[in-house]
């Protein structure tokens, strides 16, 4: 489908409604999406500010020019030559709508098309809104692997009631290897902080 350019400036008063903007000009362009980050730790429980936008993009490289023609027109700013190269090469490119900074990944991983299948909407300002499954937001976290993204994972945890703790370890297993560091990280957040 072609983009909607319609010349428009995406300003929003703060990430959250950005993000909804943001999924509705996506939704409206055939772009499949789903925001992560802290906007979607708070769909599933957990709430923590956040200053930026998170949005996972599923569309393969041949798409990706389609893709900066919609934000381009809709008053995004990006640099399309460092999005062409860091989004191939490292699956990932950053842009701005006004102050806020929009980081949106494209599919590098097979888990990619997982968190794509998995995906859930949730109606935010009366606007239903896809964003990632609380398995999947905890592998791209525990993949990461920062000091807050452990600390999220231990609040989610904690909170999500829906979460398939299970699933979570299985897909980190498949990605990653039993052996590797995250999942004995993975386990030990679990055994200390799931609901008994």
């Amino acid at each position: 489908c072609e983009p909607c350019v319609q010349e428009r400036s995406m300003h929003a008063p703060d990430a959250l409604t950005l993000a909804v903007e943001l999924g509705k000009v996506l939704e409206a362009n055939g772009l499949p999406y789903a925001i992560g980050g802290a906007l979607a730790l708070g769909v599933h429980g957990v709430s923590r500010s956040t200053q930026d936008v998170d949005v996972n993009i599923f569309v393969e490289a041949e798409r990706l020019e389609a893709l900066l023609a919609v934000l381009q027109a809709n008053g995004v700013q990006v640099d399309a030559a460092k999005a062409r190269t860091e989004g191939v090469t490292d699956g990932v490119f950053f842009c701005w709508a006004g102050t806020t900074r929009i980081d949106v990944f494209l599919p590098s991983i097979d888990l990619s098309w997982e968190a794509l299948r998995t995906r859930v909407s949730a109606t935010v300002q009366g606007v239903p809104t896809w964003f990632l499954s609380a398995e999947l937001l905890a592998c791209f976290k525990l993949l990461f692997y920062r000091p807050k993204d452990l600390l999220d994972l231990e609040r989610l945890v904690a909170t999500a009631s829906a979460l398939d703790t299970t699933r979570v370890r299985a897909l980190m297993v498949e990605t990653m290897g039993s052996d590797d560091e995250r999942v004995r990280a993975w386990d030990d957040i679990v055994r200390r902080n799931a609901p008994v």
